[in-house]
């Protein structure tokens, strides 16, 4: 790069072609939107900086690559951009190409990625906005690539091998590579314009007005043909760098200074600018100076002032619009004239004075009219020729065309704009006819002082002008008119939680009335889309709650939502009193008596509804819930009922069971299940409260130390009457009752050794004590035997109970490194549907973390998260899970062991490429990618590495598989998979091979996550939902406890 510096910065910067198809202008408005480069320059900023590896180019903007980051400069202003990587060159189309060693990358101006793929070899690349290709050029190929989507359209040989210090750089009509002495034309597809060796070496290029300006190393500067590559002129000059790009010249860089050179080879200087790399923007507006460590920026010195004529047509009596602006920053005064061919003004000269950087109006009434029709308007300024424009002269005395139109946006239907259009006639002849251009619709005779109106309909587009065309008749005159208005701001949703419900509030902008399917999404309560009609300013919007986790309230067709976080009603929330686990209690109880699981086995269940018996409807803190939504670790207080006691046992429980009908009436008016789901839920709930009690002495007669005057304590256990699957939570709660005089030092002792002291408890009152329970195994979940126990004496006791385990249900074996937090979670579906995992909460903290992993009938799948809080080992840890099977959401509480040498070890023990998905990927609209990457988190290189993907998803036309020869420890490969689109939740499998010491190793993973039809509906939700997991992870199951439980707890 050192011996050829200057045709390397000209290379690096993306030359921006002049537009083919320019900008459309108001049809008034004749101003010049750029000013010659010969009117001068001033400086409105700098900065320091190493030099730039890359320079691209853009209408308005120009791009410089420092380092990792891409700094874009625009006037005054200046906007960083994070790549993340060093950069080789740069380009500013429609996106801005950012290419790196191997990738090329494109970004929306405001920083946002948009796609990245790979560029094998590429050094250079180059285009221009409202091109479709954008080129990219290595040593033997130029490959067009389209700017929208990163699809290689073609590829051309090059005719001759290149190196890294080409000049490459876009034309109106293809691209120029400068190597070495040659300079080759190539045009749109990919043919050879023109090969020309020059005869000597190519320091710099760039193009304007259809040629081609070279900078050689003889000396000289040589303008030829864009298209044939004849030379138009040539001169004698010490040219050191050309700016890429200019419309009726470009600047050039040389020994003496910075000179502006015109297509026809007119040299002038420019002596405002610095001696240094010179770059200028597409509109001349923009242009940056390079020299030693500063990037300065410059813009044209506009002190003249700039016109604009506003007046679309006229007649006598009505006047000639002009705009008048002040560019400068000091107020300034300046005598306009205006001349119109066929009027006569009066009068024609006006003095205005105007504010710097402010603009105003002259008015220049019409007198007579001497020829209607199109007529030319010449603006003068100060004595000099400031602008030009036209305007329709029509003669009002005789009977001329007057109308005033109006447009406004009438309503919103649907994500379309209902606009009504309105022409009045203000004049003192009739009209003949009054035609609406898009439609066809024609009214007639409109007389004077009436008014036609019709409707148009546009795509909603927030905040946009539209227009339409109408055209008004009378007689042989007829006149086209285009009024236009702003489409309203799309409405505004806020949210807020406000005790038990989420309060919503839409408004819509301007009083326009909305139609649209408004969306509630509540956690734990689904989807429901209903039609709505705001006519108002605003809709009020109570929602009830159900889980925590995140809320959308959205209208559909408009795009306009709004996500809270809502606490819900206790998910994972304790009795008050305890404030979580208490981790100085004794630990969980866990049998050691494991079983090893195979991946494949069905024996595990899933509850379509948790445990029943935690839905409170006594405790002012928790919302009554639909059944189906309920979560096992609610609290609750179920012993506020009904204080009235007796010292009979039966009593006890036929009070409890007025209770538990009280809470299934109370929960069936919630639900909104299937009639399949209610009556199963119905079922499950009578079975749920089912309790034992048992009220008996520890010696024979103990029944009489319960008369007047002394305690008696009665023990009743409320627990289901099945585990609704493996590793599923269920509440074992005991309920300790005084019916006796008051008694102090009351324990409650478990035979599996947990203990919990219930302090005192009066007369009437009770203590429940809680906690959760789950099975390791299929068969059978023991419930162990308790004692209550006043001042060490056994008074009461409750006896062991058997529980049956679903089997045919979803099954969730996980555990929890205590060291590292890591959760593993294998997930056996013994249901007859797919299901799929669709979030976690690892908490407990309410939340959820979105997951997509789906797992086939009879089958089993691995999800892995971290937990919050570090475990203790021996913990059984409540962690939720949210399965969708058979067309219903519904969540799954479950106890995961804590136990580092159960904690996801890797089959086999060996040093692997670890699985993962990068954030650069992006599943939506019609090309989509999915970025794997494998890390080496062993302590051993491994060699011979391959990634093969496999599945029908995969776009096979761009898809290749990835190899390396070595893999060193903490080094990563990253894996394009590109998807074909029609899939609303692809996935594939990749299989990963490799050798460690020549000891060859495999395995298999699966990848899998949801998809959308638009990139604008791409999300970090949805990114989060993609997984790859290994699908022999569990091949070796850990040792497993047959039985989980959480300390014991109580509100006493």
């Amino acid at each position: 790069m050192a011996a050829r510096e200057a045709a390397t910065a000209n290379r690096r910067p993306e030359a921006r072609a002049p537009e083919t198809n320019p900008r459309p202008k108001a049809p008034l408005r004749r101003r010049s939107e750029v000013t010659a480069v010969s009117d001068g320059y001033r400086q409105v900023g700098s900065f320091e900086s190493d030099p730039p590896a890359a320079i691209g180019l853009g209408r308005d903007v120009i791009a410089f690559g420092l380092g990792d980051r891409v700094t874009l400069v625009s006037g005054r202003e200046r906007t960083a951009i994070d790549h993340g990587g060093p950069i080789l060159d740069l380009a500013v189309a429609d996106r801005l190409l950012v290419l790196s060693t191997e990738t090329l990358t494109a970004y929306s101006l405001d920083g946002d990625q948009v796609w990245s793929h790979d560029a094998g070899d590429a050094y250079a690349v180059a285009g221009a906005e409202s091109r479709e290709c954008c080129g990219v050029l290595g040593a033997d190929a130029l490959r067009f690539v389209e700017v929208a989507s990163g699809r290689e359209r073609f590829a051309v040989d090059r005719t001759r091998p290149g190196t890294t210090d080409d000049a490459f750089l876009a034309t109106p009509t293809g691209f120029v590579i400068a190597t070495w002495s040659f300079l080759t034309a190539v045009d749109g597809d990919g043919e050879i314009a023109f090969d020309r060796d020059l005869s000597a070496v190519v320091r710099s290029v760039g193009v304007c007005d259809g040629t081609v300006v070279a900078a050689l190393q003889s000396d000289r500067l040589v303008g030829l043909d864009g298209g044939s590559g004849e030379d138009r002129w040539r001169t004698e000059l010490d040219a050191r760098q050309v700016a890429p790009v200019g419309e009726g010249s470009v600047l050039v860089s040389a020994a003496d200074g910075v000179l502006d050179v015109a297509a026809d080879g007119a040299t002038e200087t420019v002596p405002d600018l610095p001696t240094g790399d010179v770059y200028a923007s597409g509109d001349g507006a923009v242009v940056c100076s390079v020299r030693d460590g500063t990037i300065a920026t410059y813009v044209p010195d506009r002190d003249r002032f700039d016109v604009a004529v506003l007046t679309d047509s006229v007649g006598v009596g009505g006047t000639v619009d002009v705009e008048v602006s002040n560019p400068t920053e000091q107020e300034r005064t300046v005598d306009l004239s205006l001349d119109v061919d066929g009027c006569s003004l009066s009068p024609a000269e006006r003095t205005v004075t105007i504010d710097g950087e402010d603009s105003a109006v002259a008015d220049f009434p019409v007198a007579s009219v001497r020829r209607e029709g199109r007529a030319d308007v010449n603006v003068a300024a100060d004595g000099d020729e400031a602008g030009r424009g036209t305007v329709e002269v029509e003669d009002a005395a005789s009977g001329g065309l007057a109308v005033e139109t109006a447009l406004h946006a009438a309503r919103i239907d649907d994500g379309v704009a209902e606009i009504e259009v309105r022409v009045e006639n203000v004049g003192g002849v009739p009209l003949d006819a009054v035609r609406l251009l898009e439609a066809g619709t024609e009214a007639t005779d409109i007389a004077p002082g009436d008014a036609w109106e019709g409707t148009v309909t546009r795509p909603y587009e927030p905040e946009t002008r539209v227009s339409v065309g109408l055209e008004v008749t009378r007689g042989d005159r007829r006149r086209e008119y285009a009024p236009t208005c702003t489409l309203p701001s799309r409405p505004t949703i806020d949210a807020a939680v406000e005790r038990d419900v989420l309060r919503a509030t839409v408004v819509v902008a301007d009083g326009v009335p909305v139609e649209d399917r408004l969306v509630v999404e509540m956690p734990g309560a689904g989807r429901v889309r209903s039609p709505v009609t705001i006519d108002a300013d605003e809709l009020l919007l109570l929602v009830p709650q159900y889980e925590s986790g995140v809320a959308r309230i959205a209208l559909d067709a408009l795009d306009a939502e709004k996500r809270v976080r809502v606490p819900g009603n206790g998910t994972f929330t304790p009795p008050s009193s305890t404030g979580g686990r208490d981790r100085d209690r004794s630990r969980s109880s866990r049998e050691t008596g494991g079983t090893g699981r195979s991946q494949n086995s069905t024996e595990s269940g899933e509850s379509a509804t948790p445990d029943r018996s935690t839905a409170s409807t006594d405790d002012p803190s928790e919302t009554s819930l639909s059944p189906a939504h309920d979560s096992v670790w609610s609290g609750s207080d179920e012993m506020a009922e009904g204080r009235s006691r007796s010292g009979d046992a039966a009593d006890n429980r036929n009070r409890s069971n007025e209770r538990t009908s009280d809470r299934n009436r109370q929960s069936s008016s919630t639900t909104n299940r299937a009639e399949r789901e209610s009556s199963r839920d119905s079922e499950e709930t009578r079975a749920e409260d089912r309790m034992d009690s048992s009220v008996r002495g520890p010696t024979e007669g103990r029944s009489e130390s319960g008369t007047e005057g002394e305690p008696f304590l009665s023990a009743t256990r409320r627990a289901p009457e099945r585990a609704s699957g493996v590793g599923h939570a269920i509440r074992d709660r005991i309920v300790v009752e005084n019916v006796g005089e008051p008694v102090g030092s009351v324990e409650i002792a478990f035979d599996d050794g947990d203990r919990l002291s219930l302090g005192r408890i009066d007369h009437g009152a009770a203590a429940s004590v809680d906690r959760f329970v789950a099975a390791g195994e299929a068969g059978e979940l023991t419930l162990p035997s308790a004692a209550v126990e006043v001042s060490g004496k056994v008074v009461s006791e409750v006896d062991a109970r058997q529980l049956s385990v679903s089997d045919d249900a979803i099954g969730v074996l996980a555990t929890v490194d205590p060291d590292d937090g890591a959760l593993t979670a294998v997930i056996e579906n013994g249901t007859d549907w797919q299901c799929r995992v669709t979030g976690l909460d690892p908490g407990p903290d309410g939340s959820r973390a979105p997951l997509s992993t789906a797992v086939d009938v009879g089958a089993s799948g691995t999800v892995s998260a971290t937990v919050g809080e570090r475990p203790a080992p021996g913990d059984a840890v409540p962690v939720s899970f949210w399965i969708e099977s058979d067309g219903e959401e519904r969540r799954i509480d479950v106890l995961a062991a804590a136990d580092g040498d159960a904690a996801g070890a890797s089959a086999g023990g060996e040093p692997a490429l670890t699985p993962g998905i990068s954030s650069d990927t992006q599943v939506a609209g019609e090309y989509s990618s999915v970025v794997l990457v494998f890390e080496n988190d062993g302590d051993e290189p491994l060699t011979d590495v391959s990634v093969v993907a496999d599945g029908d998803p995969i776009d096979s036309m761009f898809y290749s598989p990835a190899r390396r020869e070595r893999v060193d420890p903490g080094d990563r490969i990253e894996h394009y998979v590109d998807l074909e689109s029609g899939y609303t939740e692809p996935g594939f499998e990749a299989t990963v091979s490799y050798a460690i010491d020549g000891t060859e190793q495999e395995y298999v993973a699966r990848a899998a996550g949801p998809a959308v039809d638009d990139v604008s509906a791409w999300t970090d939700d949805l990114l989060a939902a993609w997984s790859i997991d290994r699908i022999d992870a569990a091949n070796s199951s850990p040792e497993f406890p047959s039985r989980l439980s959480t300390p014991p707890r109580s509100e006493n």
